[in-house]
């Protein structure tokens, strides 16, 4: 391991802090959620028909199914997001967002870009794609 590796991982997770922070001050203030239930919600968004496997969304969330859980039943009772069972042969439990819950991401979509954009307004596009491509391979 590179002795430059943990000063990155400490900028890298202080960066992620600091625009989730804003992101999570402004989507609360115009859209009622957190960066974290938007980004499960915008993610069911994107899925096929709305609607993912459990297992499948705490994976690329990087939750343990048991916080999953916890976040889908507030997600539930404010009527944005629901537990279903799969369609056909397809037992597994799904989240599946609801029709409240897909005007409200996409309308928060628009907020989250603009931060986005703001956040990396300085970073030369090649500079970006490489760093995105460090972020893929962590």
């Amino acid at each position: 391991m590179s002795t430059d590796a943990l000063p990155f991982c400490l900028d890298l997770g202080h960066a992620h802090a600091r625009l989730a922070l804003k992101l999570d001050d402004d989507l609360g203030a115009f859209h009622g959620l957190n960066f974290a239930d938007f980004t499960l919600l915008y993610l069911l968004l994107r899925a096929e028909q709305g609607r993912m496997p459990m297992a499948d969304l705490a994976l690329t969330l990087g939750l343990p199914m048991s916080a999953l859980i916890r976040r889908m039943l507030l997600l539930e009772k404010t009527g944005l997001a629901e537990r279903a069972t799969g369609a056909g042969t397809d037992h597994r439990r799904h989240a599946a967002l609801r029709s409240g819950g897909r005007q409200l991401v996409r309308d928060a979509v628009v907020t989250v870009e603009g931060h986005c954009r703001q956040a990396l307004r300085a970073i030369d596009q090649r500079q970006l794609s490489d760093a995105h491509a460090v972020l893929r391979a962590i």
